[in-house]
């Protein structure tokens, strides 16, 4: 009970930081492969493109935005938060407006580059670099909340594309998405983001005032330290997978002879279940630690993708997608605060850029080696119980990773 008065205080308290950090996650959906996904379809038939090569196209756009993050990740350990913040979500907008003057391959590799690397890269990396950075004993319950942002998108975003596609043509679409975003999103952040007394961490205008004595490792020295590439391979593997099954799951589903109507109206059951799922894993990682969580949160993503291999009635589509959805929303909260943990706030931006990196890199990986098994008629239940066994394996990499850390 005490447990949740406290989280009602905290959140009573410190709602307008929370929101920022929410707002920010939200409106990185434009530029995740939930969304892009969904004018598959029309980008393929304006521009002549096969399956293969729009999975080329986007995954080099994916990449590219991994290496161009790995530059500019560590600049909000430099820069004014709410001057940082407000530039990066301008150039969000003007990304996604100029989204729906493509005209082509190779502007549709730019405009995939510019929403990628601002939505899944930029606002993704600010938003959580700054629960970390100002939350210390709270902030796992930080993180899930500013992450619910998240889930919202995944669940609003899906079915309003799809009802809009059916009456507007696409590039109105994101014209509109663009204005929506400036509205809600610029004019607040100025307005939600000033530090409170409550904030028991340091926000980059307190770097300079940390404990001398305590340990904040600079990116080369984290790069060093061998933990950190057992552990980076859990966000790898929950990137590479989920956007992997989400990038061809029209084929998917077809080869499962489900009704994708029924699958798409079942996003909503994930978004509900990856809300649940951040907010228990924030409550854990402020009772025990992150680093106590991080071993366990792929084990939701590897039942998931056992079922999804095994069950053949349609009826297991909620089952799927529920249990999906906690290790997504698990995942978030869990690993974000593992690194400010091990490896200190000082230096948290470069830090948490490298990790961001793997998981966008993640992301590209998880659609070509799904592909390339689909293009070799490898069975649909091999890649889901390959990819359930690599995320349990990814697991076991984390445990042992983290038990120098725990003794």
């Amino acid at each position: 009970m005490q447990h949740r008065s406290d989280s009602w205080r905290f959140l009573t308290q410190e709602w307008r930081f929370l929101a920022f950090g929410l707002l920010l996650a939200f409106w990185s959906s434009p530029g995740q492969t939930f969304v892009i996904s969904i004018f598959g379809k029309e980008l393929r038939e304006n521009f002549d493109l096969s399956h293969g090569e729009f999975g080329t196209l986007y995954t080099c756009a994916t990449l590219l935005s991994a290496a161009l993050l790995w530059k500019t990740g560590p600049l909000v350990d430099r820069l004014p938060l709410k001057q940082f913040a407000f530039k990066m979500a301008l150039i969000m907008v003007v990304a996604t407006a100029l989204f729906a003057t493509i005209q082509g391959p190779i502007t549709l590799l730019i405009g995939i580059f510019a929403v990628r690397f601002m939505g899944q890269g930029m606002l993704n990396h600010i938003s959580v670099t700054a629960m970390t950075r100002r939350y210390e004993k709270e902030r796992g319950r930080a993180v899930a909340i500013a992450g619910l942002g998240f889930p919202m998108g995944e669940a609003l975003f899906p079915p309003v594309l799809v009802l809009l596609l059916g009456f507007y043509d696409w590039r109105l679409i994101w014209v509109a998405i663009a204005m929506l975003m400036a509205v809600t999103l610029l004019p607040l952040i100025s307005k939600l983001i000033a530090p409170t007394q409550n904030q028991d961490g340091s926000g980059n205008e307190l770097l300079l005032a940390l404990d001398k004595d305590a340990s904040h490792w600079t990116r080369a020295e984290m790069l060093r330290d061998t933990r950190f590439y057992f552990l980076a391979l859990t966000p790898l593997a929950q990137s590479a997978i989920v956007t992997g099954l989400f990038f061809h799951q029209v084929h998917f589903i077809s080869l499962k002879s489900w009704d994708f109507k029924w699958w798409s109206i079942s996003f909503t059951i994930y978004a509900l279940s990856g809300l649940l799922g951040g907010l228990v894993s924030g409550f854990l990682v402020d009772r025990f630690s992150a680093r106590m969580i991080v071993p366990f949160v792929l084990l939701p993503l590897a039942s998931a993708l056992t079922i999804f291999g095994y069950f053949e009635n349609s009826i297991f589509v909620v089952i799927v997608m529920a249990v999906l959805g906690i290790g997504a929303g698990a995942t978030n909260p869990a690993i974000s605060s593992l690194w400010p943990e091990l490896y200190g706030t000082r230096h948290l931006g470069a830090i948490r850029s490298v990790a961001t990196v793997v998981m966008v890199f993640g992301s590209a990986l998880g659609p070509i080696f799904m592909g390339l098994a689909l293009d070799a008629a490898v069975p649909l239940s091999s890649i889901a119980f390959a990819s359930a066994g690599f995320a349990i394996l990814c697991a076991i990499f984390a445990k042992f990773g983290l038990r120098k850390t725990l003794t």
